[in-house]
């Protein structure tokens, strides 16, 4: 089923891609000028009348004894003049391959097409400036005109835009026009029949092989959807059903009997009963944190064989947001969170930059939460209606929008994990950084869960289960703290600076050393400075480096990527025994970082990160 979903999503980027040309030239189609598309711009429609008596032709008995064998013969007329044409090999069109000979219908002499006829040819049918720059004897294939199969002169005119005029070579027939208009429109005609090998015909291997992927596509779409289904991903709440499930914990001891809708997968009902399993992913399957056993088995997901082995899923392990309680009997929970679910009330909302927001919350009817800094939560976003520009947007800030189209739009249910900003040490409201996923071009819609969070209004509530503490300041370490981030994977950073200088006031004891390094866009994107240079300023054991990437003519400070900067001062921070890294950011960055810090020799128990992609 993994190679099915992969090969699907393959074939519908070629089928997407493709589709799209077909929309681009069917526009063109409709707004081009046919006449100029055609090749007809300097074209003469007019034709020299000629008057021949027929009765000085030569016998039609004799032309045929001297150019036999023929299959057919007929007179035509070439610039006023009469001739015999003659087919000896005769194709089912006329630019189909066809062999023909000419005869002088007066004295029955043979005519052969040179340039200098083919070129008086084919004035008569042009009507543009006369002067030329070449005329060339081609044989097939003929660029402007892959459907000749015949060889014919090319006669290439001196104007605007480049007129070649073709002539048959063995019977003096005009093939046609071509200049730098048809040619243009010939791309789009390329691209709209998949003619890419340039064969003049919609009949090709290119389409026929278009024809095979589209049919797999619907195939292996309803192979998927079938597979989605019978995996009870497709559930209908009216049609729900509970049942209860005996629950073990991983030494095998009895956690008691749930009961579970069938309609929401098992790790959103256990939650319902105060159970929480890691996860980090929100019930994507990505992250693999909520490892479960069942019994009796269920049918494996493409992200069970992702984050399992043979050997596990035929033990029965599998992913709790994959699955729902149909036909389970016994669950064990290889992995249990002591996180709740709580209501949280947002007291305060505000823009820190154009792009995002810091939300402020308390916990409704219960005491503050303790919890360790670089904590996150997940929060349940209900479904509703959102919109693509923030509401309320303060005067300032809108210029920083207008690129942004206002879009109104419908989202499911769905959960999304965000880091708390603040430690439980200086404050007692649960605090977030979120950042505002923007659609600039409604290719997809915007974030759901930070539109959502961030159009909230002061006083309203929600529903969020945490704090999971994946991410923290190793316990009693006095080793130098270096961090890096970047973006909103600030918001767990400051959470561990804020710990560390509030122990340090709580204890009163002397601050471990900590570099931070941290990277923005602009002057404006910098999150929380004046703070952090005053942490600096007030303790000579912190050492802040802000980093911009597109910088003000005005900046003073680093320039480029954090990571850069750190590389830059790494042999500046200490012993390599006596370093700590906490990395939160952009993939990309912490990749980079970890492949740069292992390359330094740093141990991988010494780097600590938070992947809130």
């Amino acid at each position: 089923m993994i190679l099915i979903r992969k090969i699907h999503k393959w074939a519908s980027v070629i089928v997407g891609i493709q589709f799209l040309l077909w929309l681009l030239s069917g526009i063109y189609f409709n707004l081009m000028d046919h006449t100029k598309a055609a090749g007809d711009t300097y074209r003469s429609h007019t034709h020299q009348q000629t008057e021949v008596n027929n009765n000085n032709f030569i016998d039609l008995k004799e032309v045929l004894i001297n150019f036999k064998p023929a299959i057919s013969i007929e007179p035509t007329y070439i610039l006023g003049k009469a001739y015999y044409l003659l087919t000896h090999q005769k194709g089912l069109y006329k630019n189909f391959k066809n062999r023909y000979s000419l005869a002088n219908a007066l004295t029955g002499d043979k005519m052969v097409i040179d340039s200098t006829l083919a070129l008086e040819i084919a004035k008569q049918s042009y009507n543009g400036p006369s002067d030329t720059s070449s005329i060339k004897l081609l044989h097939p294939p003929i660029e402007d005109f892959p459907k000749q199969k015949n060889a014919a002169w090319q006669i290439n005119f001196v104007n605007d835009i480049n007129t070649s005029v073709y002539i048959e070579a063995e019977s003096g027939r005009l093939v046609g026009h071509s200049d730098d208009h048809k040619r243009f429109a010939d791309i789009f005609f390329m691209l709209h029949f998949m003619d890419y090998a340039n064969e003049g015909s919609f009949n090709n291997i290119q389409i026929i092989l278009f024809a095979f992927i589209t049919l797999w596509l619907s195939f292996s779409g309803l192979i998927w959807t079938v597979d989605l289904g019978l995996r009870g991903q497709y559930r209908i709440k009216y049609f729900s059903k509970s049942q209860g499930v005996k629950l073990f914990d991983k030494n095998q001891k009895s956690m008691g009997t749930v009961i579970l809708s069938n309609h929401t997968n098992l790790l959103d009902g256990l939650i319902e009963h105060d159970i929480a399993l890691p996860s980090t992913c929100g019930g994507g399957g990505t992250c693999g944190r909520c490892r479960v056993m069942i019994n009796p088995m269920l049918k494996s997901t493409s992200a069970d064989h992702v984050h399992f082995s043979d050997k596990e899923l035929q033990q029965g392990y599998r992913l709790a947001c994959q699955h729902f309680s149909t036909d389970v009997e016994h669950m064990t929970l290889m992995d249990v969170t002591e996180a709740k679910k709580h209501t949280l009330v947002l007291s305060e909302s505000r823009f820190l930059t154009p792009f995002m927001k810091e939300l402020r919350f308390k916990v409704l009817g219960e005491v503050p939460i303790s919890y360790k800094a670089g904590a996150f939560m997940r929060f349940f976003i209900p479904a509703g209606k959102g919109v693509s520009i923030p509401l309320n947007l303060p005067e300032h800030l809108k210029a920083n929008w207008h690129h942004i189209e206002h879009l109104e739009y419908e989202h499911l249910a769905c959960t999304r994990s965000y880091s708390l900003a603040e430690s439980p040490l200086v404050t007692d409201e649960l605090v977030f950084t979120i950042k505002i996923q923007t659609a600039p071009q409604h290719k997809t819609l915007p974030g759901v869960g930070s539109s959502y969070l961030c159009n909230m209004a002061e006083g309203s509530s929600i529903e969020a289960i945490g704090p999971f503490e994946e991410f923290f300041a190793k316990k009693d370490s006095q080793k130098t703290m270096v961090l890096l981030g970047a973006g909103s994977g600030m918001a767990p950073l400051k959470s561990l600076i804020e710990e560390q200088v509030a122990i340090k006031n709580i204890e009163n004891i002397d601050l471990r050393n900590i570099h931070f390094f941290y990277g923005a866009r602009s002057e404006g994107d910098l999150l929380y400075a004046d703070e952090f240079y005053r942490f600096a300023e007030n303790n000579e054991s912190f050492h802040y480096y802000p980093t911009l990437s597109k910088p003000s003519d005005d900046w003073l400070g680093a320039t480029g990527y954090a990571q850069e900067i750190l590389s830059l001062n790494f042999e500046t921070l200490g012993h390599i025994d006596d370093l700590e890294f906490y990395l939160c950011g952009p993939k990309n960055m912490m990749t980079e970082t970890i492949n740069f810090l292992k390359a330094k020799g740093v141990k991988d128990s010494a780097i600590a990160f938070d992947d809130f992609t």
